[in-house]
């Protein structure tokens, strides 16, 4: 019985007619059934805006609290907001609504009952907020701090590759990262949907964080959207299919550069060209919503995750190297339905 393996194109247009015709006669010369990867993807968080609704009603109250100069009712309002925000890091605006739970702490330590060390206190909580959204101007009533947190830098590491990251809401890239000393919230994504969250510490000046966030499963989409052609290898650093094939475009015209792989070690990239007598080899591809940020190619076959890469990645769907079950020919004498 043929073998199935995960067949990924690697080129910034789909295989052409005769192109396709030699990845198909690859596969039967071969004992190979060419599978599309698997649509699966890490879990996402769930992100419950509600939340942030009940935080932003507890930071209505602080306020209220202020006014009537009440600091029992204040700090219970307060820590209930943080309490909630350091539960749910996911939340895109979790930065920007800690950083209003700090001002509101440094207010009430500065106007209600003052005491030893108060100053001092207020100070650090409007530097923590000023860490995690970048400062503003006082508020009615509000007192900034002199002083500003200090510079620091995280030399930030991802695992799985091809996982985003955001940092306070803002993207951030894999290698240094400039902030500001305090606590910040890091949210790991795929695909723009959070599958890892948690608040960090980032002490002043360099320090280093890996991440260990959940991968995609082996051989779908989102992990074999990385491999790529680099000189006459397949570069597979990333890849975690256990039994996979590599084709890109040649350099004669209808003929393929194929390799079989396993996990990250592939073989050689060899020609492969489609006998004079093969049969005759066609395919349409199917209507498929387009995804958002790939071009309008994208939409072809089973091709829906992963980033454009300097030559482009398309993932070719199993329908496209097998005949449909139903299918027109043209034969001596007439056409004939197969």
């Amino acid at each position: 019985m043929d073998a199935p393996a995960t067949l990924v194109w690697i080129a910034p247009e789909p295989p052409d007619g005769p192109q396709s015709r030699a990845l198909s006669t690859w596969a039967r010369t071969h004992g190979v059934i060419l599978a599309a990867p698997r649509d699966e993807r890490p879990p996402a968080l769930p992100v419950d805006e509600a939340i942030a609704d009940a935080v932003e009603t507890l930071l209505d109250r602080a306020r209220d609290a202020l006014t009537a100069r009440d600091g029992d009712a204040l700090e219970r309002v307060l820590s209930s907001a943080e309490s909630m925000l350091r539960a749910h890091p996911e939340l895109p605006q979790a930065a920007w609504l800690m950083a209003e739970v700090q001002r509101a702490r440094a207010a009430g330590l500065r106007r209600i009952a003052p005491g030893p060390g108060s100053g001092q206190a207020a100070d650090r909580a409007w530097q923590q907020a000023e860490a995690l959204d970048g400062g503003r101007v006082p508020g009615l009533g509000e007192q900034a701090s002199e002083a500003h947190p200090p510079a620091a830098t995280i030399a930030l590491e991802l695992a799985p590759a091809g996982a985003q990251a955001r940092l306070d809401g803002e993207p951030v890239r894999p290698g240094a990262v400039t902030t500001r000393a305090g606590t910040h919230a890091l949210v790991v994504t795929w695909d723009g949907a959070p599958v890892w969250a948690s608040w960090i510490d980032a002490p002043a000046g360099s320090s280093s964080l890996r991440v260990l966030a959940p991968a995609a499963a082996p051989c779908s989409k989102g992990d074999v959207r990385l491999a790529r052609v680099a000189g006459g290898s397949i570069d597979a650093t990333a890849v975690r299919c256990t039994q996979w094939v590599a084709a890109a475009p040649a350099a004669r015209p209808g003929a393929v550069r194929v390799a079989t792989c396993e996990a990250h070690a592939c073989g050689p990239l060899l020609d492969w060209t489609a006998p004079a007598r093969a049969e005759a080899w066609t395919w349409t591809p199917d209507a498929e919503p387009r995804h958002a940020g790939w071009p309008t190619w994208a939409t072809w076959g089973l091709v829906g995750a992963g980033a454009a890469i300097a030559t482009g990645i398309v993932i070719v769907a199993s329908g496209v190297l097998q005949p449909a079950p139903t299918a027109t020919r043209f034969v001596s004498g007439g056409i004939k339905t197969q």
